[in-house]
């Protein structure tokens, strides 16, 4: 019944607003130079109603971006659009640092069956929406989805976790450079997915076709475990494929506020005459981790493995790594 009332409150909406239901606007590239994408042929029931009432108007440029500009727009339970700005951005002519909820409190879309949202701009990617617990920020679990592009500017969320209110930082990338951030409330109506362990590192990647360290020593972080280890432990090993091997032992790092299910590691930097001895083309990373315990061993090849931000580098794990369920 939800979604049913939504369509009906969504074409009252666009109706009365002199709209109508839009429909999309021919394939081509916008004035930023990326190309526009029609809406897909795969949309549910009422989501062309939900692209018609989210983005009725021309594509925004980010290089023209000012600080107050409401970019973003989420489209609540009732059908009304709530205008955003980001709280953190860099776009247009710098960056700007926040926190959700410091100029004003994050406002709510009430309890819809997903989160739909767009932005101003075309082409951005929402790989990092984060659900964070309202009452226990500090601490609590975090849980990380992608959004799901309908067109080049309108998203949807679909529930994650346990069902309740949560905070929803959704955080997008320019496919051009820049990003910004902006965050609603949403009592989710039903549980949604659970997202699997997962751990990403840094050793080294390449800058300008020279093997370099991230200042600061070799990271490794696991997210989204079944619970935070009372005992945890590392070593992370470099092999290149003639067989010379780097080993760094790694040391837990323990926060304040860290995320229930997470656990980070740090361990020193490594020295060039280290990097020296890994001069191949490709490298095998192995991190053995201990946790309460029980060993787990995570592989990954370098730069295969290596993430859109560098030098983050994805790790598979085996035994898999114990997961949440709620």
């Amino acid at each position: 019944m939800r979604a049913r009332r939504l369509l009906v409150l969504l074409v009252l909406a666009t109706t009365a607003a002199g709209c109508g239901t839009r429909g999309a606007s021919p394939p081509g590239p916008d004035s930023s130079g990326v190309p526009a994408r029609a809406p897909s042929a795969h949309l549910a029931d009422g989501e062309r109603d939900v692209v018609g009432a989210l983005a009725p108007g021309p594509p925004g440029d980010p290089s023209d971006f000012r600080w107050e500009d409401q970019i973003f727009h989420f489209l609540t339970e009732q059908g009304r659009v709530l205008d955003e700005q980001p709280w953190t951005a860099c776009l247009g002519n710098g960056c700007w640092d926040g926190a959700p909820g410091l100029a004003r409190p994050v406002r709510s879309v009430g309890s819809p069956d997903a989160l739909y949202f767009a932005l101003d701009y075309p082409g951005w990617t929402f790989h990092d929406v984060s659900f964070n617990p309202v009452d226990d920020e500090c601490g609590g679990r975090t849980i990380t989805v992608r959004a799901e592009p309908l067109t080049d500017r309108v998203f949807r969320v679909d529930p994650a976790g346990l069902t309740g209110e949560w905070r929803v930082d959704v955080f997008g990338r320019s496919p051009t450079g820049g990003d910004a951030v902006a965050s609603v409330r949403w009592t989710t109506p039903a549980d949604g997915s659970m997202p699997k362990p997962h751990a990403t590192g840094s050793l080294f990647t390449d800058q300008d076709g020279r093997r370099v360290a991230p200042y600061g020593g070799p990271e490794l972080f696991l997210t989204d475990l079944e619970r935070t280890p009372v005992e945890a432990a590392a070593t992370w090993t470099a092999t290149d494929r003639s067989g010379a091997s780097v080993t760094v032992p790694l040391r837990r790092e323990k926060s304040r506020c860290a995320a229930d299910g997470s656990v980070a590691f740090r361990g020193r930097e490594l020295t060039p005459a280290e990097l020296d001895t890994l001069p191949g083309r490709s490298v095998t990373y192995t991190v053995q981790v201990s946790l309460d315990g029980t060993a787990y061993t995570g592989t990954a090849r370098w730069p295969q493995d290596e993430t859109a931000e560098a030098p983050y580098t994805r790790f598979t794990f085996d035994p898999g790594l114990p997961a949440y369920v709620g």
